[in-house]
């Protein structure tokens, strides 16, 4: 009896060292950021916060909700982003958590700056992951984290949050992570294209009201870890034709400025070979296309129709490539292959005064058309 007290009073004396659970924190005791966001203005950083009620995403599965939902955003202002971030903090009133960041915005001004400080944070804060989206903007950062969706739906159903949805349905910009972003921005020979997002109150409206909405609208290009310039998403059209992640574009075939026939091209399979004579590297492009018919206004026949589609989009690739030469961009990565295939003869070419391209360094581009179906009509 006495060794069974002894025992239960050592126990109860180990209990007492025990921390338990004194410390914990409750989810609703901290801000959590869905997106971050970074400027440079007069001489100073600014960053940006954006928190949402995650309440509100719950309930969508119950019912939409009928009043807005509510989306704070932070600002803070600093010499350095650190000290910016800091700066945030001292009015958080609770401890702010950065794992759950989606979104990353950078204005233009950082970009052409430099943006060495931005990969130094989000390399080195271990709370911040690389899978989130990221992009560019000219726009107010703090007006975009405020866009909401339709319907009073949270925040994190947005186009910054979930752009690979709206890129299922019409592939033109193909959005990137911060982790491709890093990758493709140290790759040598390579450029990194960097969607930008915008707003426009063009298309939808509330209440008979203009209503504002997240859209991307171009891409800020990067040359071997230089930026070169912006260019609108009109003018580089032909990005969607040698990207394998396009799930479907639409293409519209002309004769004499009159629409004939409307199709949607999917799953595009691009080929570029380089070829090397005298020192001067030329590339040829091949690029496989399935789609269908989506409208027809006047009809034509089906090879001919193909090799008109054919030759819009070998057109379209050959524009978007001098679009590129512009603004001092291999804006459709030839060199990036002649690397990745000979590396031999690229170090060659590098040693000798590097790969200088021109309009002629496309010897031929060739695209292939196959229309699997017309819809719910024939053709």
């Amino acid at each position: 009896m006495k060794r069974f007290r002894r025992v239960t009073a050592v126990y109860l004396f180990l209990s007492l060292l025990l921390t338990g659970c004194w410390d914990i924190k409750n989810i609703e005791d901290v801000n959590y950021f869905t997106g971050i966001g970074f400027d440079y203005v007069d001489n100073e950083y600014r960053v940006y916060g954006q928190m949402i009620d995650f309440s509100s995403v719950a309930k969508v599965e119950s019912g939409k909700p009928t009043q807005p939902v509510p989306v704070w955003v932070g600002i803070g202002k600093g010499e350095t982003l650190v000290g910016a971030y800091n700066d945030l903090y001292r009015s958080s009133q609770m401890r702010i958590f950065y794992g759950h960041v989606n979104a990353v915005i950078v204005s233009d001004s950082v970009l052409k700056t430099g943006l060495k400080p931005v990969k130094e944070l989000i390399s080195r804060y271990y709370e911040i992951r690389y899978t989130p989206w990221i992009f560019g903007t000219n726009q107010p950062i703090d007006k975009l984290f405020s866009i909401s969706p339709m319907f009073n739906l949270s925040s994190i159903l947005s186009l910054l949050h979930q752009p690979q949805e709206t890129y299922r349905q019409q592939s033109l910009i193909s959005p990137i992570t911060v982790r491709e972003f890093i990758s493709e921005y140290r790759e040598p020979g390579n450029a990194t294209l960097l969607p930008s997002l915008t707003t426009t109150a063009q298309n939808w409206k509330s209440d008979d009201k203009a209503k504002d909405m997240l859209v991307i609208d171009g891409i800020y290009i990067f040359q071997d870890q230089a930026f070169c310039g912006w260019l609108d998403w009109k003018r580089v059209l032909g990005l969607r034709w040698m990207n394998p992640e396009t799930h479907r574009s639409p293409l519209l075939i002309r004769t004499d400025g009159k629409p004939q026939v409307a199709v949607s091209l999917e799953s595009p399979k691009p080929h570029i070979s380089p070829r090397i004579t005298m020192g001067q590297v030329t590339f040829d492009i091949n690029v496989r296309l399935s789609g269908y018919i989506s409208e027809e206004f006047e009809k034509l026949p089906e090879s001919e129709l193909e090799q008109k589609i054919a030759e819009k989009v070998e057109s379209e690739i050959k524009s978007t490539f001098l679009e590129g030469l512009r603004v001092k961009s291999d804006i459709l990565r030839l060199e990036h292959t002649l690397y990745r295939d000979n590396n031999r003869e690229w170090k060659n070419l590098k040693s000798q005064g590097g790969i200088r391209l021109h309009s002629g360094s496309i010897g031929h581009i060739k695209a292939e058309i196959n229309l699997n179906h017309s819809g719910k009509l024939k053709y």
